[in-house]
């Protein structure tokens, strides 16, 4: 169960500790409507065009800075020291973000006479995927990597369409599954371990799109956007709140320990059954032998 977070319940879980957004502009505007949800005082959108491709620095009424770093190769240095926590005194480090969103590998496919393609964003993926998980601090409390988007083909410029191959896309993201889970299914079946994993990857980003909610085949609207950024709170805060009944934030944490009272009445209401058939078990034996 997704649970709908409001700036109170925000700023109860991240505690004024700083978000960091890197990568490209599907990041960006995933960045605005994260923070928007922090402080909905806080803006949608660049003030103007000419800020698209610049890096924006914003800070909660609540407290806590989020910001963006325009990186859609995921290739500038202060991305590497981002993943590089040796600078980190200690866990809980307040330089530390309390969640750090990745997201790249469009811009390697439209342009790729630039960028190598796909064989250069493959290896730079494994490069990160491996530097986050080799820390003994990881670069944040939680590390998320997003999926690369799918596009929706006939809504593209023809430039865009040229290079941006959904088959591309499908393969990249099946490279990445396999990166941050190289145990695959068996690893994610293991309930709430998502609170105790240096990355996630929230494939389900992809399951909400449709070409009805995009323009140009690449951007999609608010209403997308607003429903992802949720999911990243849910990812990053579930398993900090506490956890009261009825539960009303199931997803992406792990359960409460049972009380003493509830183990006991589970236990009655299992063994219930197997007393009862026992003891008409032996009553037939008994009405047998008299």
């Amino acid at each position: 169960m997704l649970y709908t977070y409001t700036p109170q319940d925000s700023a109860k879980c991240l505690n004024k500790r700083n978000i960091v957004f890197v990568g490209d502009s599907i990041t960006r505007k995933l960045f605005f409507q994260f923070a928007n949800i922090l402080d909905v005082k806080l803006p949608l959108a660049p003030l103007d065009e000419s800020q698209k491709h610049s890096d924006h620095a914003l800070h909660s009424s609540t407290g806590g800075n989020i910001s963006f770093y325009w990186d859609p190769f995921l290739n500038h240095s202060r991305t590497t020291d981002l993943l590089t926590t040796l600078s980190y005194d200690a866990p809980v480090d307040l330089n530390r973000p309390a969640l750090l969103v990745l997201g790249s590998g469009l811009w390697y496919l439209r342009h790729a006479n630039e960028s190598d393609g796909m064989s250069a964003w493959q290896v730079n993926t494994a490069r990160h995927v491996l530097m986050i998980k080799q820390q003994s601090i990881w670069p944040a409390d939680l590390t998320v990597m997003l999926p690369v988007e799918r596009v929706i083909s006939t809504k593209l410029t023809p430039e865009r369409a040229i290079t941006m191959h959904p088959s591309d896309i499908d393969a990249m993201n099946t490279d990445l599954y396999h990166r941050v889970y190289p145990d695959g299914d068996r690893v994610l079946s293991e309930g709430g371990r998502f609170g105790r994993m240096p990355i996630v990857l929230p494939k389900v980003f992809n399951d909400m799109l449709d070409a009805s909610q995009t323009e140009d085949g690449l951007h999609y609207n608010d209403q997308v956007l607003r429903a992802q950024a949720n999911i990243l709170l849910n990812l990053r805060c579930n398993d900090a709140l506490p956890k009261k009944y009825p539960l009303n934030k199931t997803c992406c944490s792990r359960y409460p320990t049972p009380s003493l009272m509830h183990v006991l009445v589970l236990f009655l209401v299992l063994a219930w059954g197997p007393y009862i058939w026992v003891r008409t078990r032996k009553s037939g034996m008994g009405l047998a032998l008299s």
